[in-house]
């Protein structure tokens, strides 16, 4: 993870910045493009979906009072139990046939639910301890970020790729 914003708005800054860089390139890519599989593997709709999928998580799981059961529908997937990874692939398995309207939709609209939540978070809840079971502990901050801006860099150099390619 990068270095822990000093503050909320800092933290809103980063996340409003890299979630702007990843539409930036969203919106440069032909539906074909997003629902033709990368390498092989996941198109750019399964990599929203995963993205959106753990932004839900940890709006109603991580912050919120729903299990991670209700949040996903998974319930042969234990989140104390089961890796990241498997957790990933029970995600994209849920996920993989839904429509790319539906997964764009699905995607801003978690990301709008994502800026709400923060709203109403105090720089204190964001320095809470917080440790789901079976995972370790850190700041709550470190968990958002984590799912929020980290988590768009990282596929967002990969969407980078595939507008390259063409």
């Amino acid at each position: 993870m990068s270095d822990t914003p000093a503050t909320k708005a800092e933290l809103r800054e980063r996340i409003d910045s890299s979630y702007a860089s990843l539409e930036h390139i969203l919106a440069q890519l032909s539906d074909a493009q997003l629902t033709t599989p990368i390498d092989g593997s996941w198109s750019a709709k399964d990599l929203l979906a995963h993205v959106a999928a753990w932004e839900q998580l940890m709006i109603h799981f991580h912050v919120g009072d729903r299990s991670f059961e209700d949040v996903t529908g998974l319930t042969t997937v234990p989140y104390a139990s089961t890796q990241v990874d498997q957790i990933n692939e029970a995600l994209y398995a849920r996920d993989r046939e839904l429509p790319l309207p539906q997964v764009l939709q699905s995607f801003r609209s978690t990301h709008q639910e994502l800026l709400a939540m923060l709203g109403d978070m105090s720089e204190a809840d964001l320095a809470r301890p917080y440790a789901p079971e079976g995972r370790s502990g850190s700041p709550l901050i470190q968990w958002i970020i984590g799912d929020s801006y980290d988590h768009y860099d990282e596929h967002r150099a990969t969407l980078e790729r595939v507008l390259s390619a063409q």
